[in-house]
C-alpha cells in the first residue's frame, strides 16, 4: 500500500514540476536570450532478492537547452561584424567630405587652377584672367583646409568612440564577474542557475560587438575571458581597462590595472583604434603630401618668372606653410594680382612661358610616380572604395550569423505549439497520478473498514 502512495506522489510531483517548467518556457517565448528548459526524468525502483519493483519516477534535474558551440561561433562572427560595422561608419563619414557631387572636389579644384594658368599663358596681360586665377587658388587652399579639418574632426570622434566603448567593455566585464558568483554557486550545489547563464550569454553577445575575446568555462562554471592572450576576467575578478592617448603621434593604448597592455584587433574597439592610429592619419599624410607637392613645385617655377610691375621674383604659395591645414596663397600675390609670374623674361608682358610651365605641372609624375590630379582622385575615392569592400564583407558575415542564429534558435528557442502539446501531456500525467492516488486511497479505506 505504501508503494502505491509513493508511486502516486512521485508522479504528482514530477508532473507538477514539468508543468511549471513548460509554463515558464511559454511565458518567456519572446524573451531575448532565453533558453528553453526540460525536466529530466528517470524511473525509480527497488530490487528485491527475487524480483524488482517500480517506485514511480524521479526528477534528476532541469536541462537548459543551448548549443554552446554555436554561441562561441556566433560571438566570433559578431566580433568581426562589429569591427567591420565600425570601420564602415568611419569610412562613410570620410567619404561624405572627401568625394562629393558638388563639383568642388580636390582633383577638380586642382585642375581648375591648372586651367587658369593655361589661360594666363595665352593672355598674360588680361586682369580678369589673373583675378580668376587668384580666386581658383584661394578656393583650392580653402578646400585643403576644409578636408584637413574634417579629417581632424573624424579623428577626434573616433578617439571619443574608443573612450566610450572602453567604458562599455568595463561595465560588461564587471557584470559578467557578478554573474560568475551565482553560476559557480549553482554548479557547486548541483543546481545550475539557468537565469544567470542566459544573462551571461546575453552579456557575452553585447561584449563580442565591442571587443575580440577568447572565453573559457571551467568545470566549476567559472568564466574566464582573454583578449589576445591577456586575461581581463577570472571568475569574480574583473580587470579594468584604462585609456592612454598620445594625440600628437596618434597612439591609443589600453592598459589594465596590472599594467599589461591590451591590444584588441576585433570588435568596434579594435576598429576604432585602427582607424585612429592608421587609417585617418594615413589619409591626412596623403592629403599633406598633395599640398606640399603643389606648394613646392608651383613655387619652383613661379620663382623663375616675372610679373607685370617689376623684376622681383616671388613665390606663388607661402613657402612656410606646406601642410593641407596651413597652405595659403602668398599675401603679395593675393593683394596684387599683377605680381603673378607668367613671363620668363623680365619686361616681356606678353610672354606666358612660365604660366605655361606651371600649367604643364599637371602632366608631371610628382607623387609616387603619378600625376598630381590622378593621385588626388585616388585619395578622395579611397574611403568610398574601402567602404564598398567592407560592406561586401559585412554581407557575407551577416549570412553566416543568420545561419548560426537559426541553428541556435532550433536548439534553444521556444516553439509554442510544442510547449502546448507538452503541457497537455503533463496535465494528463498529473491527472493519471491523481487517479492512482485516489485508487490507493479507496483501497486503503476499504482495508480499514474490513479490519474494523
Amino acid at each position: 500500500m505504501k508503494t502505491l502512495f509513493e508511486i502516486s506522489r512521485s508522479g504528482l510531483k514530477t508532473a507538477e514540476r514539468s508543468l511549471s517548467t513548460t509554463s515558464n518556457n511559454l511565458i518567456n517565448a519572446d524573451t531575448p536570450g532565453y533558453s528553453r528548459q526540460r525536466v529530466n526524468l528517470e524511473p525509480a525502483g527497488m530490487r528485491f532478492s527475487d524480483r524488482a519493483a517500480g517506485l514511480g519516477v524521479n526528477m534528476t534535474g532541469i536541462t537548459r537547452l543551448r548549443n554552446e558551440m554555436a554561441d562561441i561561433q556566433l560571438n566570433d562572427k559578431r566580433q568581426n561584424m562589429g569591427y567591420m560595422q565600425e570601420k564602415a561608419k568611419v569610412f562613410e563619414q570620410m567619404e561624405a567630405f572627401m568625394a562629393t557631387d558638388s563639383g568642388h572636389d580636390l582633383d577638380l579644384q586642382i585642375s581648375r587652377l591648372f586651367d587658369s594658368f593655361s589661360e594666363l599663358s595665352s593672355d598674360p596681360q588680361d586682369n580678369s584672367v589673373r583675378n580668376n586665377l587668384v580666386v581658383e587658388a584661394e578656393q583650392l587652399t580653402d578646400k585643403f583646409g576644409d578636408m584637413s579639418r574634417n579629417l581632424d574632426k573624424t579623428s577626434d570622434l573616433v578617439r571619443e568612440s574608443v573612450h566610450t566603448n572602453v567604458q562599455r567593455v568595463n561595465k560588461l566585464v564587471d557584470e559578467l564577474a557578478s554573474l560568475n558568483k551565482p553560476i559557480m554557486q549553482g554548479e557547486s550545489a548541483g543546481k545550475p542557475d539557468h537565469h544567470s547563464l542566459d544573462l551571461q550569454v546575453k552579456k557575452l553577445e553585447e561584449l563580442s560587438e565591442l571587443i575580440n575575446f577568447e572565453s573559457q568555462v571551467q568545470d566549476n562554471g567559472k568564466l574566464e575571458l582573454r583578449v589576445n592572450g591577456i586575461q581581463i576576467l577570472d571568475g569574480e575578478n574583473a580587470m579594468q581597462i584604462k585609456s592612454e592617448v598620445d594625440d600628437v603621434n596618434k597612439v591609443y593604448r589600453l592598459r589594465l590595472d596590472n599594467g599589461k597592455i591590451v591590444e584588441p584587433n576585433g570588435g568596434k574597439l579594435g576598429a576604432d583604434i585602427e582607424m585612429y592610429e592608421k587609417e585617418v592619419p594615413e589619409m591626412k599624410q596623403r592629403l599633406d603630401a598633395v599640398a606640399e607637392t603643389l606648394v613646392t613645385r608651383f613655387n619652383d617655377l613661379h620663382l623663375q618668372g616675372y610679373g607685370l610691375e617689376d623684376g622681383t621674383q616671388r613665390n606663388f604659395f607661402n613657402p612656410n606653410n606646406v601642410s593641407a591645414s596651413s597652405i595659403e596663397l602668398n599675401d603679395i600675390i593675393k593683394n596684387n594680382h599683377q605680381h603673378i609670374a607668367a613671363s620668363s623674361v623680365e619686361g616681356e608682358a606678353g610672354n606666358g612661358d612660365v604660366a605655361a610651365g606651371i600649367a604643364n605641372i599637371r602632366n608631371e609624375n610628382l607623387i609616387s610616380g603619378r600625376k598630381i590630379t590622378d593621385y588626388a582622385v585616388d585619395l578622395i575615392s579611397k574611403p568610398g572604395e574601402n567602404l564598398s569592400n567592407v560592406r561586401a564583407q559585412m554581407e557575407a558575415r551577416d549570412s553566416e550569423i543568420q545561419m548560426l542564429q537559426t541553428q541556435q534558435e532550433r536548439e534553444s528557442g521556444v516553439n509554442i505549439d510544442e510547449e502546448l502539446s507538452l503541457m497537455i501531456k503533463h496535465q494528463n500525467a498529473y491527472q493519471g497520478a491523481a487517479k492512482a492516488m485516489q485508487a490507493a486511497q479507496q483501497m486503503y479505506d476499504t482495508l480499514l473498514s474490513i479490519v474494523r
